[in-house]
């Protein structure tokens, strides 16, 4: 696999510096970071005022408020917060049936925590495939980016899709935490899906689902008589491909990514298709943006 020391340019890195991922949902972060929640508090942009109340700062008065009512006000502001982001990217075989699909995978998350880490969120990263494989310990700070690049670049594939282990081993690693969950996968675990994330949402956290896909995964152009193996298990067998086969495919596939999206959108979550074909400049900056994952 190709390393991630220095996958994007200059240019698309101060881009990228520009955005923040978004969250539906507001939680509670311990320390000081680039973006806001809803909790007053000391930062930096005013929500309203409360009447004086002794003890308050009084660098906090609003006096051009108390020339016109002769009444001491206290400026409130929302109070910037981190937030805990959890990126889980799928190591199962299938991701590498194609090879530009786990690459570009790699990258995309690679370009989300590099945004997290930028406005200085916890960032937690693992690999799951048949339960949560690898993990690496939290990172924060934009001097940690080397660091992310290392570990997403060390990631090896291996092993079936279990969104439900998955789902049960991130509850006991992480099910006192809070915050936004980022899964970067194929989802093709069609049984598991939902109840491994269903998991996630009982527990209170936001989930957010990328689904990476190939042109050939989405249209194939396959006809005639070829062998065929599931790269996550299975004997080889010999399949006839018919033109009819592969329309009640085409069928099949997009309407579990349908599935996927409308389930997510009931449960506050997020969910964005990302094409291997696309420049991931591209879907990023436009898809993502237009998706509300980014703004």
């Amino acid at each position: 696999m190709p390393e991630l020391a220095h996958p994007f340019d200059t240019t698309f890195l101060a881009r990228l510096q520009s955005l923040h991922l978004c969250s539906r949902r507001i939680f509670s972060g311990r320390l000081n970071a680039l973006h806001v929640s809803r909790k007053l508090g000391s930062g930096m942009e005013f929500a309203d005022h409360r009447p004086y109340a002794p003890g308050d700062d009084l660098r906090q008065l609003n006096w051009n408020l108390y020339g016109r009512m002769d009444k001491l006000y206290t400026k409130l502001f929302r109070q910037e917060e981190d937030r805990n982001l959890f990126f889980l990217v799928d190591v199962s075989r299938s991701m590498a049936a194609e090879s530009e699909k786990f690459d570009f995978t790699r990258k995309l998350a690679a370009a989300l925590a590099y945004i997290g880490l930028y406005e200085m969120d916890r960032v937690y990263l693992m690999g799951f495939s048949e339960g949560i494989t690898v993990s690496r310990p939290v990172l924060r700070g934009r001097r940690t980016v080397v660091e992310a690049l290392d570990f997403l670049s060390r990631l090896k594939t291996g092993g079936r899709t279990d969104f439900v282990m998955t789902g049960r081993d991130f509850a006991q690693q992480h099910g006192g935490a809070e915050g936004m969950v980022l899964f970067f996968s194929d989802f093709l675990d069609l049984d598991g899906v939902v109840p491994g994330l269903e998991a996630l949402f009982r527990l209170g956290f936001e989930v957010l689902a990328i689904q990476v896909v190939t042109p050939t995964e989405m249209k194939p152009t396959l006809l005639g008589e070829w062998r065929m193996s599931d790269p996550e298990g299975g004997r080889p067998h010999t399949v006839h491909i018919t033109r009819r086969m592969v329309a009640r495919y085409r069928e099949e596939f997009s309407a579990h990514s349908e599935r996927l999206r409308k389930y997510l959108q009931a449960r506050q979550g997020g969910y964005v298709r990302a094409n291997t074909s696309m420049p991931l400049e591209e879907l990023i900056l436009k898809e993502l943006r237009a998706g509300h994952l980014l703004a």
